[in-house]
């Protein structure tokens, strides 16, 4: 990472963490009363997670921060090269190359349609028409960037488009590029490093756990990996335990709280164990992704 990236997150990150801090610090302080029986959280566990759950959103906000303002430049640098071309391609290998997160860049036409792409592990899809996605639509008509909800590709993944358009040096909209994250290989890289687990099998799990949610219900990420792309409140592994999709109700309206439910300890183990779980936000561009660390009591 260069100098300007690590400035770029260090002034950044410490926002996220302020505001995290002091929401955070306010749902510790009644942190108990809604836990069966009356029973307080243990009071270092309680720190112990807040303090994971912080480290974990400074960390994925700062990987999202630094994405935004590399396909932000990019967008830039294609200001000056067009939307086609060597030079188009060079724009695009050098997103990719700088960023390990990204498997995927394009740039798109005014009618939405796939101009030049590069692309980890496969082959990109120049021409095909992209006008018809969310993503593409509101960079086209509102001529702003934006950050895709999760959606399945045609290459077999899940992803998060991040994009913007592109305008020519006199102003005028060319089209613009689109940018694809794997959430949950974004966020399995942060929290490996503070829940201390193999990155690759997420073996020797510690005492906490974590899973990431989008508003909508859709798991991202979970430590159990079985439990990713499914809908919270749709998908039958869940509806026999009502407190678990009473607070992802809670989850989805509150940007940070406290709470616990019953659930399996994984879908392979089906006993059943309260959980302790404290959650924060993170996002871009008013797309949000609850962040939520757990404890089983």
């Amino acid at each position: 990472m260069n100098e300007e990236k690590d400035s770029a997150k260090s002034r950044t990150c410490p926002v996220f963490m302020a505001i995290g801090i002091a929401l955070l610090l306010c749902i510790l302080s009644a942190s108990g009363h809604d836990m069966p029986d009356g029973n307080a959280s243990a009071p270092n566990a309680a720190a112990d997670m807040l303090f994971m759950l912080l480290q974990i959103q400074a960390d994925v906000q700062g990987s999202l921060n630094d994405l935004d303002g590399d396909v932000a430049n990019a967008s830039t640098d294609l200001s000056a090269t067009g939307l086609e071309g060597p030079a188009a391609d060079e724009v695009l290998a050098k997103l990719l190359k700088a960023n390990s997160n990204l498997i995927e860049a394009v740039t798109f036409s005014r009618e939405g349609k796939i101009l030049v792409s590069e692309c980890r592990g496969f082959e990109g899809a120049d021409g095909d028409d992209m006008s018809s996605q969310e993503h593409i639509s509101h960079v086209l008509t509102s001529k702003t960037a934006t950050f895709s909800k999760q959606f399945h590709l045609v290459e077999g993944y899940n992803g998060t488009a991040l994009a913007y358009p592109v305008f020519s040096p006199e102003g005028n909209l060319l089209g613009g590029i689109s940018a694809i994250i794997e959430p949950d290989k974004l966020v399995n890289s942060a929290v490996a490093a503070r829940l201390h687990f193999d990155i690759e099998n997420r073996s020797n799990i510690t005492d906490y756990s974590f899973w990431m949610m989008h508003l909508d219900g859709l798991i991202a990420y979970d430590r159990d990996a079985s439990q990713i792309g499914k809908d919270l409140f749709e998908d039958p592994l869940y509806r026999p335990y009502p407190s678990l999709l009473d607070l992802g109700q809670r989850m989805i309206k509150e940007r940070a709280g406290h709470g616990y439910y019953s659930f399996q300890v994984t879908e392979g183990n089906i006993k059943v164990v309260t959980k302790e779980s404290y959650w924060t936000t993170a996002g871009l561009h008013g797309r949000e992704w609850r962040l939520i660390v757990t404890r089983m009591m």
